[in-house]
């Protein structure tokens, strides 16, 4: 067994690597090691503030999917809790560890947790990972541009069909924002999604300041119902 408790050989198992170029570590929170194990003594300070039980199983296992990923896609041979993850100055996940720092994205659902980075440099890196459920009405109508979804109700039954429609563009939207290091500080309107994808406002600012990189959007369905969306530059 490694120091953090599971075996390279699992962990590895846990990983894919994308048309991109990027690699994707998906996780169950229940696979996870004790916090010690892996964590830095500084992040075991912050892991024992959160008062949620679920915002501290969610951040606990976004951190291990991160660790194992970054020590298995470099090679590195620190102790996970050496490897400390921090924030570059748009607010996005980074190892500052090796030369020119790791961009990294984080994210989480029910059971799951997962992460992405890339071996060489990458600015444009997000990750988002959705359960398709019932939403109100407003959800739909507030965070879509009505073309977003006009490929819903098909099937024969058009609220299944709109529902797992929606959950995808919302993952795709979600990992664009992250990307872009703005989250929900900019309106999911601000990305249309379709053949092309358009930014406006803050989203197409930020696209700017960051060099108006080229990517790739990649998006699967695991089961039960999820999706999960991957967006990384094409260095």
């Amino acid at each position: 067994m490694t120091a953090a408790g599971m075996s390279a050989e699992n962990i590895t198992a846990n990983i894919r690597t994308l048309r991109s170029g990027a690699r994707i570590n998906l996780l169950r929170s229940s696979e996870l090691p004790p916090p010690v194990a892996f964590l830095s003594p500084a992040e075991l300070a912050k892991h024992g503030g959160f008062k949620i039980e679920k915002r501290r199983t969610e951040w606990l296992g976004g951190r291990y999917a991160a660790k194992t990923l970054l020590r298995e896609t470099l090679r590195l041979t620190l102790p996970l809790r050496e490897i400390e993850i921090s924030y570059d100055g748009f607010g996005r996940p980074v190892w500052t560890g090796g030369p020119g720092g790791h961009l990294i994205s984080i994210t989480h659902s029910g059971p799951y947790c997962a992460a992405a980075a890339k071996e060489g440099p990458s600015v444009f890196l997000g990750l988002d990972l959705e359960k398709a459920e019932p939403r109100v009405k407003a959800w739909y109508d507030d965070y879509f541009h009505k073309e977003e979804l006009e490929g819903a109700g098909n099937n024969e039954d058009k609220a299944l069909d709109l529902m797992e429609l929606a959950t995808r563009r919302w993952t795709e939207k979600e990992a664009l924002l992250k990307a872009l290091g703005l989250g929900l500080q900019a309106d999911p309107l601000d990305i249309k999604i379709g053949k092309d994808i358009q930014f406006s406002n803050k989203a197409l600012k930020r696209y700017q300041e960051l060099g108006r990189p080229g990517y790739l959007l990649e998006t699967s369905r695991l089961d039960p119902g999820y999706y999960l969306s991957t967006v990384a530059d094409l260095n």
